[in-house]
């Protein structure tokens, strides 16, 4: 679902593959609206390339408005990571002291089959450069032609391969040479920050190590596959890239080549005290004006100084004392002017060996720009443009993104879903001790959420029972096109909880379900309420449902959570045979499942053809029953309670078939979870 009429392929426009964000790429006219007046060239009365309405959001332009936003910071945290340099092989280093395997290779290994060769070891191409060209051993050119097909992928297409394969990538005339900052055209500078920084906007921070399919991954690990499956990344944009090493300057200091004079002053005041200041939401920039690109996160922003100055001081200024404003700097509708200071700051990286979440103890990774504009405003009080003036000359950003979800792009042998499968195992609690009585209360709604309302809806739920609650889950069904879009808070007692506040970027739909604390103790009786609110235009959505799952009782024994997925590839599904095929994994864990959850991922243009049914140590249980009509796709999680009692070892297989002619499909892949004893 594109929310948006502008969306570009971030990554996909790359020149490099580098900690780069830019080149080449177009967004779209803004189609008329009065933000993107202005004549064609860089203007300071911003021009198409520079309106702020290419972020597709809804906007406020009235300065006094916007001025009563003197400060803002993101409601959802970035978080931070290093940044996988290049020249080091991208996800694919061994980074850790110990020797442990590289990310790409430990997901390799977990989902794709793949079993390391114990006596082979890559390169530090540090070392291997010798004589200014990098000389590998046949032990290392071993270890490089026995990758799995993520590492290896990895290896040639975003890491170092460049530097040792035989080829003169950059054309200088030599093959494989090495300094100490360049590597056969591969500058130490490059990385994935251009992936990096959407992931940390818009996925959740992994909190803690998981072990999968026997392969433990650290909270480094699961960041750098997240970071991976970003490299390509729906996006919004904002001004271009700055290529020249070399920066031309005018008599007042500015730049003047177009897209090194990026962004302007006026856009980049909009864009900031609307999402950081009006709407607690994060974006991209590239920090830094010249030709080497840093993309962060931007947190947040304080205005330090703002005053009104007339048309004199502004030509002072920039300058240019005593010269007409509009003609000089090409504002014809500039009539007001303000001076404006203002302190942003942005998340940096951090190395790449941590194994806990970091945002608790963001202060640690925050940093601080300091900009000075001019902000220009027409007879109306509007913000139309702007410019960057005394030392923000040099130091203003040179673009901003907007990013919205992963597009197509980064590491084909990584699965966003299976990456999104180790977050949630990540971010998951210890399960409780079992209580003696569970209760559910609430159901079905079907309940239209109003679009772009702050009021949204609030359904009241009365539990007449007298319960003491020991453990409270909260499962939430919402159909919805743009799950950023919304926020879910729960409420009892003048005690309120946000479930769910604007993350998720352009997922569709949200079937959650939310472990709660904050009613620990408190009794059930009374009037629970339930707010959904849906705080964007376009995307629309319903609350299909929602329950309390309130335990209470003396508790039993606690267990544990185990994931397992199917490491076999893609597999078509046979045509019209009843017999269909079987996918099988086996476990070698021991233990007694008490829940068990099982995901499908299914393509089919008619899932109404399709029978799925999951069988292990002589019992079936069918799942999908040749439901769903004409419907594409069958991409589902079901929860199985019918395996409750069962042993955990032994082969769980998942039988698909297709049941008539004609239309055919394929199992891509499959995984389930046990709670276990």
């Amino acid at each position: 679902m594109q929310k948006l009429a502008t969306l570009v392929i971030v990554s996909a426009f790359l020149a490099l593959s580098a900690c780069d964000n830019g080149g080449g790429a177009t967004t779209g006219d803004e189609g008329g609206k009065p933000e993107s007046i202005g004549k064609e060239g860089k203007t300071d009365q911003w021009n198409a390339a520079n309106a702020p309405n290419r972020f597709q959001v809804a906007l406020e332009y009235k300065y006094d408005t916007l001025k009563g936003f003197a400060s803002g910071r993101a409601a959802q945290i970035p978080w931070p990571s290093d940044y996988w340099a290049t020249y080091q092989d991208s996800i694919n280093v061994r980074y850790k002291s110990d020797g442990a395997l590289s990310p790409a290779e430990k997901y390799d290994q977990a989902f794709n089959g793949w079993t390391p060769d114990g006596a082979l070891n890559p390169v530090d191409i540090s070392a291997a450069c010798k004589d200014g060209v990098v000389k590998l051993e046949d032990a290392q050119k071993q270890y490089y032609a026995k990758l799995g097909k993520a590492a290896k992928w990895q290896h040639e297409n975003k890491g170092h391969g460049d530097a040792m394969n035989g080829v003169d990538d950059d054309n200088d005339g030599t093959t494989d040479e090495c300094t100490g900052s360049e590597y056969d055209g591969i500058e130490t500078w490059w990385g994935l920050c251009h992936a990096w920084t959407p992931a940390a906007i818009l996925e959740p921070e992994p909190l803690k190590p998981v072990t999968v399919n026997g392969v433990t991954f650290s909270v480094s690990d699961i960041k750098a596959l997240l970071i991976s499956v970003y490299e390509g990344t729906s996006s919004y944009m904002l001004g271009g890239r700055c290529n020249e090493k070399e920066v031309k300057r005018d008599e007042q200091g500015r730049m003047t080549q177009d897209e090194c004079r990026d962004t302007n002053a006026g856009a980049f005041y909009v864009v900031i005290t609307n999402l950081l200041g009006k709407d607690k939401r994060a974006f991209a920039e590239d920090r830094t004006a010249g030709y080497q690109v840093w993309n962060q996160p931007v947190l947040g922003y304080t205005i330090q100084k703002e005053e009104v100055i007339d048309e004199g001081k502004a030509v002072e200024l920039l300058k240019q004392p005593g010269k007409p404003y509009a003609t000089t700097f090409n504002s014809p509708n500039a009539v007001a002017w303000r001076y404006v200071k203002m302190d942003v700051d942005y998340i940096s990286e951090s190395s790449n060996t941590d194994d806990e979440a970091l945002t608790p103890n963001i202060g640690w990774y925050t940093r601080t720009d300091h900009y000075e504009l001019i902000v220009e405003l027409d007879k109306d009080g509007k913000v139309v443009g702007g410019e960057w003036i005394n030392y923000s000359q040099d130091t203003h950003p040179d673009f901003l993104w907007l990013p919205v979800r992963s597009g197509n792009g980064g590491n084909p042998y990584i699965s966003l879903a299976k990456v999104r499968e180790l977050v949630t195992l990540s971010r998951k609690e210890e399960e409780p001790a079992t209580d003696v009585n569970v209760r559910e209360f609430g159901g079905a709604e079907n309940v239209p959420i109003p679009d772009n309302d702050p009021n949204g809806i609030a359904r009241t739920l009365a539990v007449t029972d007298d319960l003491a609650i020991s453990s409270l889950k909260v499962k939430v069904e919402v159909l919805h096109t743009y799950v950023g879009d919304l926020r879910i808070v729960l409420a009892k007692d003048g005690v309120q909880v946000v479930l769910h506040d604007k993350v998720g970027g352009g997922t569709d739909n949200l079937n959650e379900t939310y472990t709660v604390h904050e009613f620990d103790g408190a009794s059930t009786k009374g009037e629970w309420t339930l707010t959904v609110v849906d705080t964007a235009a376009q995307d629309s959505g319903t609350l299909k449902g929602w329950t309390l799952v309130v335990g209470s009782g003396a508790p039993t024994s606690v267990p544990t959570t185990r994931a397992y997925t199917a490491t076999t590839p893609a597999t078509d599904i046979p045509d019209a045979t009843a017999a269909g095929f079987t996918s099988t994994i086996t476990v070698t864990d021991e233990g007694v499942v008490r829940t068990l959850k099982l995901t499908v991922d299914i393509t089919h243009p008619y899932i109404g053809d399709l029978n799925v049914a999951l069988k292990h140590g002589g019992q079936s249980k069918v799942v999908h029953a040749r439901e769903g009509g004409s419907a594409d796709d069958l991409k589902k999680t079901f929860d199985v309670p019918d395996f409750a009692g069962a042993a955990l070892k032994g082969a769980w297989e998942l039988n698909v078939s297709d049941n008539d002619k004609q239309d055919k499909g394929k199992l891509n892949g499959w995984s389930f979870e046990a709670t276990i004893d």
